[in-house]
């Protein structure tokens, strides 16, 4: 089957990760995937937006676009409500109208991490219980999806990394150590961390697989912290890691969102509908650091 995807929120982290492995791995295969920043598509803008994919015709609709800033959606509620739930429905809404797939991307904050007994990862059927408005609005906008459009996948997955841009994780943590600043990371939030290019290559394989509901893609490995990704990367890098201080999630006062101590996602079902088993995090590191440094 030949699939035209547009890509939605293209400008954002993970639009952009999409974008670069499209066009430089499956070009030929997408040869007229269209990539919509916020200016071209709006997706709180309904009318403009399916006219814009009557215009385009896709096949599949990927919704990257999200305000995915924790801490400000507990300052700006309405504003959270408003893209991640309306307009993840008007983006579903609109591919139904115009008779294309939605694929939408969600998060393991759905979780709260409170699991009786040892600590596993989470499965699609597991009870959800987000702790923010982030989290909330997030997975009030996996129903809105899914009673919009018959013919949906839900990708949730859990924290990015990735060398850009310089203020994210992990970089701006790198950078700070890199200048002699002593950085204090909390290394008792455990989940999957996901290095961006191999999200953008689990869409790639979600859109040429025929699945509908709901699926969980993270890095494997064992589930770790940020405290442990940094270091890692710094070790790697030939970086003083004595100034790099672990620190228990409450010691710590800058979130104003509270975030699961634990929300590790099992990828079981990704592997069995894609035939690919995700990469640890640990071997992603090498190609960070290439992609770092190029």
């Amino acid at each position: 089957m030949t699939h035209l995807p547009l890509i939605t929120g293209s400008g954002g982290r993970l639009g952009r990760a999409l974008t670069q492995v499209i066009e430089e791995e499956h070009a030929p295969e997408f040869p007229g995937a269209v990539f919509a920043t916020r200016d071209e598509i709006d997706v709180t803008d309904y009318f403009r937006m399916r006219s814009e994919m009557e215009r385009i015709e896709p096949t599949v609709v990927v919704n990257c676009a999200a305000m995915t800033a924790v801490d400000l959606c507990e300052d700006e509620p309405a504003r959270a409500a408003a893209i991640n739930v309306e307009g993840a429905r008007l983006v579903a809404r609109a591919a139904r109208v115009t008779g294309a797939r939605v694929i939408h991307i969600s998060t393991d904050q759905v979780f709260d991490g409170r699991q009786a007994g040892a600590p596993r990862p989470y499965r699609e059927d597991d009870p959800t219980r987000p702790l923010s408005v982030y989290a909330t609005s997030k997975l009030q906008g996996e129903a809105a999806v899914a009673s919009e459009n018959p013919d949906h996948a839900i990708l949730r997955s859990a924290w990015f990394f990735g060398p850009h841009p310089a203020e994210a994780f992990p970089e701006r943590y790198l950078s700070a150590l890199a200048a002699g600043e002593t950085i204090r990371i909390v290394s008792d939030r455990i989940g999957s961390p996901t290095y961006l290019k191999d999200l953008a290559r689990a869409i790639v394989a979600l859109i040429r697989a025929p699945f509908t509901g709901v699926m969980h893609f993270g890095s494997a490995g064992e589930p770790t912290s940020r405290y442990h990704v940094v270091r890692e990367l710094a070790l790697r890098l030939g970086m003083d890691t004595q100034r790099l201080v672990a620190i228990p999630s409450s010691d710590w006062s800058g979130d104003r969102a509270t975030r699961p101590l634990y929300s590790a996602l099992d990828c079981g079902l990704y592997a069995r509908v894609t035939g690919r088993s995700p990469r640890t995090w640990l071997a992603c590191l090498d190609e960070y650091i290439a992609e770092r440094n190029g």
